[in-house]
């Protein structure tokens, strides 16, 4: 059971790096080509990553066959807005009140972000 969990994080920690250079080629797409505002981009390029980031886990992170459900990808979109709120609090407080540089304290929120993704895809939305 554990070899299993240690290799579905490595699976979740590869498909984040293919979010993050979906998210990253869209942006640029977006700003670079078609001139639109960052915010904007913005947006829509981490909803591409989201949307990319539940595919790939759901089929090859997590092996779930068959249709996937409407209210899984909810379920799904709600815990990676709660990793956000949660991790941009770490990332302030570890800037702010611990004095880490904000480069660090960027990966202490990116590896909190890790972990409640992780913890909340296996346990909340693609549960075996």
């Amino acid at each position: 059971m554990k070899k299993k969990i240690e290799f579905q994080l490595i699976k979740f920690g590869l498909i984040g790096l293919l979010n993050t250079a979906v998210d990253f080629g869209v942006f640029t797409l977006l700003t670079m080509t078609f001139r639109m505002d960052s915010t904007v981009s913005h947006i829509i390029s981490y909803s591409c990553g989201v949307i990319n980031s539940y595919f790939f886990n759901r089929s090859w992170t997590f092996k779930l066959k068959g249709k996937s459900h409407p209210v899984e990808f909810i379920k799904f979109v709600l815990v990676n807005l709660v990793s956000l709120g949660l991790s941009s609090l770490t990332l302030q407080y570890l800037e702010t009140k611990a004095g880490f540089s904000v480069y660090l304290a960027k990966l202490g929120a990116i590896f909190c972000s890790l972990a409640i993704n992780f913890a909340g895809s296996k346990l909340i939305v693609f549960k075996e």
